[in-house]
Parts: C-alpha cells; structure tokens; sequence
C-alpha cells in the first residue's frame, strides 16, 4: 500500500459520516469509532462540516478524519484549513490535486469509468474512489476494472452493506467507504466491525 495510505491499516474500511446538524454529526462519528472505525471522514454537505472535523480530530488522535463530498477548490481549502488527513471528491475533480499536493494531503478522486478512472490517477490522484459501486454492480464491476488497472489503489463506496465487504475485497479494494448502511445500533455495529477484521486477516490482508 502507497505510504500516504498507511492510515488505511490495519482494517481498511471508512466511516461516511453524514447528518442533518453538527451536534448529530458527531455523535454518528463517535459510535462509529466506539465500534472500531479508526478510519472516518466527514462529509462536506453536512453543515458546519469544518467544525466536526476539527472536533473529532481534538478529541480522537489516534483516528485519522478525512473530508467528503468537495466539490469544489473552496471546499477543499476549507477542509484542508480545518484539518483534515485527507480529502474526497464525488468526481474528477482534478482541480482539487494541486492544492492536496501543495498540503501534502493524501487526495481521493471520485470516478466510475474506466476513462475516469484513469484520468483521475493520471492527474495525481492518491487513489480513486469508484461511486457508486453498487449501482453498478459492486464487486463484478471493480473485478472487471481491477486487471485493467492493477496499479491503481481503488475505493468503492455507494450502498455497501456489510454482506458487500468481503466480495469487495477479493475483488481488489485496497479500502472500502461505508455510510447509510452503517445504521445506529452500537452493539450490533461492534460484532460487525469486528467480524469484518477477521474475515479480512483470513484473507490475508490483515
């Protein structure tokens, strides 16, 4: 794995964290890291998404908390200002990689086709983001990118649930995002977080 995808190890899976307020906002993301998420990022459709971030990244050091859903160069400035690890964009937002580079901040470009995909690692993507995955066909879909593009670190993210974790692994996600389908009940997402990281050390990943 790329040395900027480090924080990915040693279960690479991302918390989407997404709410109607702040206060919400982080009360998702603590569960998610009570649950075993060391790994979260915070979207930027999410209001005073800034504040999270810097809120999580104060009170949980030994996380690493990205931003989500910039769209645009502003949006990845503010994200960049408020702290962020690193940063993902929905699209080819290829305007976003110089100011990733110029922070030294590890850049995640969304893509789907295989034209998008290669684009977007081409102009200087740490990875790419396939959304959404499952629209798609999930784990067929990036086994049939995957031969085409061995050296590029791809992401899926979009509608996978737990049942979509491992079949996406096997088909060669060097991380998975995971959202709506996280849902809210503690105890449950535990035993699920933990099943996930054993099924990825039986694959030998871990």
């Amino acid at each position: 794995m790329l040395a900027q995808l480090q924080f990915l190890q040693p279960l690479p899976l991302i918390a989407v964290v997404r709410a109607p307020d702040p206060v919400q906002a982080i009360a998702r993301a603590q569960m998610y890291i009570q649950a075993g998420f060391t790994c979260l990022e915070v979207t930027w459709t999410t209001p005073d998404a800034a504040l999270v971030l810097q809120q999580l990244r104060q009170d949980h050091a030994h996380c690493t908390i990205g931003a989500a859903s910039l769209q645009t160069p502003p949006m990845a400035e503010a994200a960049i200002a408020a702290g962020a690890q690193f940063l993902v964009t929905p699209h080819t937002a290829i305007e976003v990689v110089p100011l990733a580079k110029d922070a030294n901040c590890p850049l995640i470009l969304g893509a789907l086709t295989p034209t998008e995909v290669l684009y977007a690692w081409q102009s200087g993507a740490t990875a790419v983001k396939i959304f959404p995955i499952i629209a798609v066909g999930g784990a067929s879909y990036l086994q049939a990118l995957r031969p085409l593009f061995a050296e590029i670190p791809l992401i899926p993210c979009g509608g996978i649930g737990w049942e979509d974790v491992v079949p996406l692994w096997r088909a060669g996600a060097i991380a998975i995002a995971m959202g709506s389908q996280l849902g809210t009940d503690l105890t449950r997402l535990k035993q699920q977080v933990a099943q996930a990281h054993q099924a990825y050390q039986a694959l030998g990943q871990g």
